[in-house]
């Protein structure tokens, strides 16, 4: 019934956030979120309860979409668990920051990616060799059914398709789930332009402020 009327709500009243231009709405988010953090953690627990609501299996979904990933090398997908927020955390904050000049989508540390892990507004990612974690993404879910994909591969682990699997997996999970995967990224990333547009179905929406383009991204027709 809740999902029910969720669904008939986002679709008839579209709770008037959405006749914001993408480029306003973001910059309003991130205001808030610097300068009001506890109104922002509220409104980020009031999300999280209604993807939950809105979209139950999702993270059940991506643990499914994760295990048909066609890889070599020895190369997996699995969710990240609050488990894993050392590690994930230890990974992210050892990459060169020349590396992380385009990928800075939340805080780095231990206690944030546990509490996003432990969340429904995330779907997060990690991709390993063996023990070592190589790669990262993530769907940021909001319950209106839009997901914003971002990604990370280490140095060692790039240019062996790591990144285009993740848009293709990103992609996928959407798809399932019934939310439309959207993202950002600069026009001077070419590296993630062109891994976003091979592993995904690519329509520029516009473009923002800095050159970066807002692109929906669509699972590619099999």
């Amino acid at each position: 019934m809740l999902p029910n009327l969720i669904a008939w709500l986002a679709k008839h009243f579209k709770f008037s956030i959405l006749n914001f231009k993408f480029a306003l709405l973001t910059s309003l988010l991130v205001k808030l979120k610097h300068s009001c953090p506890w109104i922002w953690r509220g409104v980020e627990a009031v999300n999280s309860s209604l993807v939950r609501a809105r979209y139950p299996r999702i993270k059940s979904i991506a643990e499914e979409e994760a295990r048909h990933i066609a890889t070599d090398d020895s190369i997996e997908w699995s969710l990240v668990t609050p488990d894993d927020a050392e590690r994930l955390s230890a990974f992210l904050t050892s990459i060169p920051l020349e590396r992380k000049q385009w990928f800075d989508p939340h805080p780095f540390d231990a206690a944030t990616l546990r509490r996003m892990a432990s969340g429904h507004s995330f779907v997060m990612l990690k991709v390993t060799k063996g023990n070592e974690i190589v790669g990262y993404h993530f769907l940021r879910c909001f319950f209106i059914g839009k997901a914003f994909h971002g990604l990370i591969v280490s140095e060692s682990a790039a240019g062996h398709g790591i990144g285009t699997r993740m848009w293709s997996l990103g992609a996928a999970i959407s798809a399932r789930a019934g939310l439309m995967m959207e993202a950002t990224i600069s026009e001077s990333n070419l590296p993630s332009l062109t891994s976003c547009r091979r592993g995904c179905r690519t329509t520029v929406l516009s473009t923002l402020p800095g050159g970066y383009l807002h692109l929906r991204c669509e699972k590619n027709e099999e």
